[in-house]
Formats: structure tokens, sequence, C-alpha cells
């Protein structure tokens, strides 16, 4: 099993319902909760790679759609966004998490989605710039 610690500044609760529901599924073994230099740690070792890594990435998708306002006030969008799971893009996505877990043993989650998380961050904003073209060109704008 590896040990790997997750980080986070905003997302304490967040991370708290992520660790509860990794633990009762037996992808994790939680170690510590704690604060480090202003930032929540939750450290674990990891049970089941392959689960952890699809549950990780489901949470960092949705602390991107969070980081952006449009999708954090519209259930629609956020509805559309969740589409995305089914496509390439998670595949590309799943396959970076996996390689960057294995090569590390921490991971700041607003970090990853800022600066590993690129391409997902961008396929948001163009899904919002389509919607508003459509809605600006179906009323004759």
């Amino acid at each position: 099993m590896k040990r790997f610690t997750l980080y986070t500044a905003k997302y304490e609760s967040v991370l708290d319902d992520f660790a509860a529901k990794a633990a009762a599924a037996e992808t994790i073994y939680i170690k510590n909760f704690y604060k480090n230099r202003g930032d929540y740690a939750l450290d674990f070792a990891v049970a089941e790679r392959e689960s952890f890594c699809e549950l990780l990435l489901s949470l960092l998708m949705d602390i991107a759609e969070g980081e952006n306002p449009v999708y954090k006030h519209s259930a629609k969008l956020r509805e559309m966004a969740q589409n995305l799971r089914q496509t390439p893009l998670y595949g590309r996505e799943l396959r970076q998490l996996r390689e960057f877990i294995s090569n590390s043993k921490e991971l700041h989650l607003e970090g990853y989605v800022t600066f590993r998380m690129c391409e997902f961050r961008e396929k948001l904003d163009t899904m919002i710039y389509s919607l508003v073209k459509k809605i600006k060109f179906s009323n004759g704008d």
C-alpha cells in the first residue's frame, strides 16, 4: 500500500466527504487529518489504486466546476459538465492522474485543478462560450 496525502485550503468539508466515501469503500485507510501551514491535510494509505484514482478524479472535476462561478450557480450547466465524464477527455484526465499518483506522495487539490487540469477547465469554458453564443444567436444579437 502506498501512503498518500491530500491537501486543501478551501475544501475541508469536501475532503472529509471524500475520505468517508473512500474509507467506506475500503479504497483508502485513513491515518490522520491535520492542519499543515494553513492547509487541511488528509494522510492515508491507498488500498485499491484504480478505485482511488476514479474517486479522486471525480472529486477534482467537482472542484474544477465549483471554481468556475457560472457552473457554481447553474444546476443545468453542472449537469452538462457531468456529461464530460463519458468522453475521451475523462480517460485522458484519469491516465494523467494515475501517472501523477504513481510518481508523487502528495497532491494539493486546488493546485492540481489549476495547473494540471487545464484541458478540462478549457472544455468547461468552451461549453459556456458555446451556450452564450447560441443564446445570443437565437435572440438575434
